[in-house]
This record gives C-alpha cells, sequence and structure tokens, in this order.
C-alpha cells in the first residue's frame, strides 16, 4: 500500500488581525503545488487539512490528478497518526502542515524528514512495515523541468538525447 504524505504549499504572510486559518497559497505556493503535482505518483485520493491554504493545495493536486479530494478535521494541526490512520488506503495522499506531516511519517517509518511546502514523501507498507519509497521536493521538481526544457530546445529528438547519454538529473 503506497500513502503519501504533503505539505501544503506556501501561503501569504497572515495580515494584522487575519486567523491563521484564513491564509491562502502565495503566488510562489502556487507555481510549488503546481510544479511538484506533475511529479507526485497517479493518486486515488487526496485529502487535505481544512484550513484555507491546505485546500487550495488539495484543489490543484486534485485536478492534476483527475481526482476527488475530501476535506478532513483530522488532518488539521493538533491531531495525531490515529487520527488520520483510518484514512490509510493504496495511493491516497493526505495533506496537512507541519510538524505534523513530519511526525506522521516518523512515526510510521522510523525517520523524521523535513518537509518544505509543497513536498511529498511517499510511504509503502511492505511486509507490516513502512518505508519512504520517495521524497519530492518543489525545488527538486523545478530543476528537473528546467533541465528537460534545456534539453528538448535543442531540437533533438528523445531518441537522439538518450543515445547521446544525457542525464537529465546530473
Amino acid at each position: 500500500m503506497l500513502v503519501l504524505f504533503m505539505r501544503h504549499a506556501k501561503a501569504v504572510e497572515a495580515k494584522p488581525g487575519e486567523r491563521d486559518e484564513e491564509r491562502k497559497l502565495s503566488p510562489e505556493g502556487i507555481e510549488e503545488a503546481v510544479t511538484t503535482s506533475r511529479f507526485i505518483p497517479k493518486v486515488k485520493i487526496v485529502y487535505s487539512s481544512p484550513l484555507r491554504r491546505a485546500i487550495e493545495t488539495a484543489e490543484i493536486v486534485s485536478q492534476a490528478h483527475r481526482v476527488e479530494y475530501r476535506v478532513l478535521e483530522e488532518l488539521a494541526p493538533g491531531h495525531y497518526l490515529k487520527d488520520v490512520e483510518p484514512y490509510f488506503t493504496d495511493r491516497a495522499l493526505l495533506i496537512s502542515h507541519s510538524p505534523y506531516v513530519e511526525d506522521y511519517v516518523a512515526e510510521l517509518t522510523g525517520y523524521r524528514p523535513v518537509i518544505p511546502t509543497a513536498g511529498v514523501v511517499g510511504t509503502r507498507k511492505t511486509g507490516g512495515i513502512w518505508l519512504i519509497e520517495f521524497f519530492i521536493t518543489p525545488q527538486y521538481a523545478r530543476e528537473i523541468v528546467e533541465r528537460m526544457s534545456r534539453y528538448y530546445s535543442t531540437g533533438r529528438s528523445e531518441k537522439e538525447l538518450h543515445s547521446s547519454g544525457l542525464n537529465l538529473l546530473r
């Protein structure tokens, strides 16, 4: 079973008098979510914290993957792994907040990653134990997109690029 955990994308700073729950995604956060979504393996359902920045992230990811998203109170700050475990299904993506999203991964796998905004950790349960299968950051996703754009703009075919031994991830 593959379960993915995502920290919401970057939000705007709170304005005086604005509640934290109302903070929306910044333009940079929108770009982060769009870019990272391109590298997330196909998901079947997206679950989101009820805070606005998480919901906006869920909307972007669910549109990219053409799946529905659901808002779960259990993904709001202050909840624990035991609260979200009932939603673990194969290829479910859970969007929450720091430090809770890191706590979920640490409790499952024994390793605590530092997940940047719009970062995604894929975990897989194999033989009764949870392992980290992949970790995607928006910075890494952006770098791959930029490298691919440069290489494909040369006019060379994909076959030529591969036969030349070009490594896009170098």
